[in-house]
């Protein structure tokens, strides 16, 4: 009788082995895809927000990112040029808006609101526009379909009509 040895041929067969059970694929079939809805939803702004708090949106980790403020302490253009609070800083969150140089000044016409700051707007981010426009509508009127327009110090100096995306 004659030892078993494991050759060359033997090996190869065994290395091959698992190859051949995955492209089998077990007797799994592929299938289509199912569509089951939209995409997922969430409420961007705190519900509590409307309990006397105040809503003000900053830049996150992933974009605008609403921050409830929990007293009402001054208006709502000022906090948000103001800047995040120490402990918001902390957890990352940071504002595009460059530090205010007078009152900011709101007027609602027509179905548009308009924000009149005392600078000049041509070099605001996208980021910091949203961040002007969420806030105020926010505060102004949530969940509407009204429009934000933001101007400057010069004549022309305006930003066109600007949604609030995470409303």
């Amino acid at each position: 009788m004659r030892p078993r040895t494991t050759g060359p041929r033997a090996l190869a067969a065994l290395a091959l082995l698992p190859a051949g059970l995955l492209a089998a694929g077990c007797g799994i079939q592929s299938t289509d895809v199912i569509a089951v809805g939209g995409p997922a939803s969430a409420q961007a702004v705190p519900p509590d927000a409307e309990s006397g708090g105040t809503v003000l949106f900053f830049a996150g980790p992933d974009g605008l990112m609403p921050v409830l403020r929990s007293v009402r302490s001054g208006p709502q253009l000022a906090l948000l040029f103001a800047g995040p609070t120490k402990a918001e800083a902390a957890a990352g969150i940071r504002t595009e808006l460059p530090p205010s140089r007078g009152a900011a000044k709101m007027s609602l016409a027509r179905g548009m609101v308009t924000v009149a700051l005392d600078q000049d707007v041509a070099g605001l981010t996208p980021l910091a526009q949203q961040q002007i426009a969420c806030t105020v509508l926010q505060s102004v009127a949530p969940g509407t379909d009204l429009k934000v327009t933001i101007t400057g110090t010069d004549d022309h100096s305006s930003l066109s009509p600007l949604a609030c995306p995470a409303g």
